[in-house]
């Protein structure tokens, strides 16, 4: 007698097609990261932490000892104290850079966080996956172990950093981003953090071609972090007198970092952008959505911020490359493109 057969659940049909195609790779590290931001979103677990180092304007919050405390805490390893002492070097080191030597304003100076004391640095577990978070949500943390409260922004540090690791600057570079705008798209907001990391990296800023046709603008628009390269391109174009030593396609600025004059121009036409687009959408200009930070609808404002920033500090005249990439700038920017 042959046996009955169980019907297949939608649920079930939704798992094996997603098994047999690449989104259940997508999916599962969606939940991965939600995992990890879940663990290491607990208020309870952030105000629980015991122990304080204070530099400048970071609050550095952590623990000795647990399933929070610096991994580095092993036979031969750092303590805890000299690593949160490393890593808040490296916090100031960023904070300098950003604010001395591009001379951009700092966050906590911004109408956006005026109210804004300190930024409490958290170090915690956040899984394998993550290293560091930057939250533009202003809190007011009530810690069970320090009883000076202030209005804050917070940067989340995954516990297993280690010193020369850049993932503090690259965060402060985001509370600098949040400062000026809200506009999140990935190519951008991932993509220069990761670019100015070459100011702190041994190997410099590593270069591409800028886009030429329409094709390669889309596909620059779905890279994400890996648009580093493009923003790199750009600052040097920018400022093409920049001292730098070459080594294949990265280059060393003497000081640092070119196109200051290009970042800064560029941040000041994105603010003042972020309030036109805010209105236009009937959206809090203080504080977008999630959508709405990473719209594809937003690429053709920041097109026109670039554009604009080109115009005022870049030799277009004098550099084909340069000026194909502003004529397709002006092209994109505009409103059916």
């Amino acid at each position: 007698m042959q046996g009955s057969r169980r019907s297949v659940t939608s649920a079930e049909h939704l798992f094996f097609f997603l098994r047999r195609t690449r989104y259940w790779s997508v999916l599962a590290g969606v939940l991965a990261l939600l995992t990890a931001s879940a663990r290491a979103n607990d208020e309870a677990t952030r105000v629980a932490l015991d122990q304080r180092y204070v530099t400048g304007q970071f609050r550095i919050y952590y623990t000795r000892e647990g399933a929070h405390a610096f991994t580095g805490q092993v036979p031969g390893a750092m303590s805890s104290e000299a690593l949160v002492r490393q890593l808040g070097w490296q916090l100031q080191r960023g904070e300098r850079f950003y604010r001395e030597v591009i001379g951009l304003d700092s966050p906590l100076t911004s109408s956006r966080f005026n109210s804004v004391g300190a930024v409490d640095v958290h170090v915690l577990d956040m899984g394998e996956k993550l290293n560091g978070t930057a939250s533009r949500v202003v809190r007011n943390y009530r810690y069970t172990h320090f009883h000076d409260p202030l209005p804050t922004l917070t940067i989340t540090l995954a516990r297993h950093w280690k010193p020369g690791n850049l993932t503090p600057e690259h965060e402060v570079f985001h509370l600098y981003q949040y400062g000026y705008t809200d506009f999140g798209n990935p190519w951008f907001f991932e993509g220069l953090a990761l670019s100015l990391g070459g100011a702190f990296d041994p190997r410099g800023y590593q270069t591409a071609p800028l886009p030429r046709t329409i094709d390669e603008f889309r596909q620059l628009e779905a890279r994400g972090s890996a648009a580093s390269s493009f923003w790199s391109s750009v600052l040097l174009k920018c400022e093409p007198k920049c001292s730098v030593t070459w080594q294949g396609d990265r280059y060393t600025p003497t000081m640092g970092i070119c196109g200051r004059g290009f970042i800064r121009a560029f941040f000041e036409e994105l603010s003042k952008a972020g309030e036109k687009l805010a209105q236009h959408r009937g959206i809090n200009a203080a504080h977008w959505p999630t959508r709405e930070r990473r719209s594809a609808e937003n690429h053709r404002w920041l097109y026109r911020g670039m554009a604009r920033a080109i115009e005022q500090h870049c030799p277009i005249a004098e550099d084909t490359e340069l000026d194909i990439f502003h004529s397709l700038l002006m092209q994109q920017s505009q409103p059916d493109a």
